[in-house]
C-alpha cells in the first residue's frame, strides 16, 4: 500500500535533517582542511559537499511540495513528472504563482500579472537559473564520477565549461549558493502555502541578495589564508602552553 501524503512529507523532512547533518559535517572536515593545507583533501571533500548540497535541493524540493495545505495532489504530479530537478523547481514555481494570482492557463507575463509580483517572478526565476541550475547539474556530473574530467552530456567529449565551473566553486561559494536556494524554497513555501508571501518577500529577498553579494566580493583567498593564519596561532598558543609547563 502506497503511503501516505503525511508520511511522505516525514520521510523528505528526515532526509533532508540527514542531509542537513551530513553537509555540516563535510563542512567542517573541508575547513579543517583548508586550515592545515592539506590541498588533496580539501578537494576531495569539496566535490563531496557541492554533491551534497545538490541532494540536499532536491530534498528541500521533495519536503516543500508534500507540505500540508500547499500543492494539490495533481499540482504535484505536474512536477514530479518534469525529468529534471531544475525544470521541477521552476515548474513548482510556475504553478505556486498561477495558484496565487488566479491565472490556470494564460501566460505568466507582465500583461497577465500585477506589475510587483511579475517582477518578483522574475527574480526568482533568475536566482533559479543562475545559481541553483548549476549546482543541480554538478551533482549529477559527480553523481557519474566524473570527479577529474567532466564529460558533456552525451559523454562524447571533455567538457571544458563544467571543468571549470568546477574549479571556481570553492567553500565559501557553496554555502552562498546554498543559501541562495534556501531563501528561495523559502519564497515558494510562502507563495503556496502561506498568505505571507507580499508581506516576507522583502525579508527572503534580502537573505538571497546578501549571499549573491557575498559571492561575488568575499574574497576566498583572503578567508583561506585567516583561517590558516588562525591554525597557526593556535598550534603556538599550544606549544607554548605545553613549554611552559615543562
Amino acid at each position: 500500500m502506497p503511503a501516505s501524503v503525511s508520511d511522505l512529507y516525514k520521510a523528505h523532512v528526515k532526509n533532508l535533517r540527514a542531509v542537513e547533518a551530513g553537509i555540516a559535517q563535510i563542512e567542517r572536515d573541508l575547513n579543517r582542511a583548508l586550515a592545515e593545507e592539506n590541498v588533496s583533501l580539501a578537494e576531495t571533500l569539496k566535490k563531496l559537499l557541492l554533491f551534497l548540497v545538490g541532494a540536499w535541493a532536491e530534498c528541500r524540493l521533495k519536503k516543500l511540495i508534500y507540505e500540508a495545505q500547499g500543492f494539490s495532489s495533481a499540482n504535484r504530479e505536474l512536477i514530479l513528472a518534469e525529468r529534471t530537478q531544475a525544470a521541477r523547481w521552476k515548474r513548482a514555481l510556475e504553478i505556486g504563482y498561477r495558484k496565487r494570482y488566479n491565472i490556470p492557463r494564460a501566460p505568466l507575463s507582465e500583461s497577465t500579472l500585477p506589475g510587483t509580483a511579475w517582477f518578483r517572478l522574475t527574480a526568482i526565476q533568475k536566482i533559479l537559473s543562475e545559481y541553483l541550475e548549476p549546482i543541480i547539474g554538478l551533482r549529477n556530473t559527480l553523481a557519474h564520477g566524473q570527479w577529474e574530467r567532466p564529460l558533456n552530456s552525451d559523454e562524447t567529449e571533455i567538457s571544458g565549461s563544467l571543468i571549470a565551473q568546477m574549479n571556481q566553486e570553492n567553500a565559501l561559494t557553496i554555502k552562498f549558493k546554498m543559501s541562495l536556494i534556501e531563501s528561495t524554497s523559502a519564497l515558494i513555501h510562502d507563495l503556496v502555502s502561506a498568505t505571507s508571501f507580499e508581506r516576507d518577500f522583502d525579508v527572503h529577498y534580502r537573505h538571497a541578495m546578501t549571499a549573491r553579494t557575498n559571492l561575488s566580493r568575499r574574497s576566498y583567498e583572503k578567508w583561506r589564508a585567516s583561517m590558516v593564519e588562525k591554525k597557526v596561532r593556535g598550534r603556538l598558543k599550544r606549544d607554548a602552553a605545553i613549554a611552559a609547563l615543562s
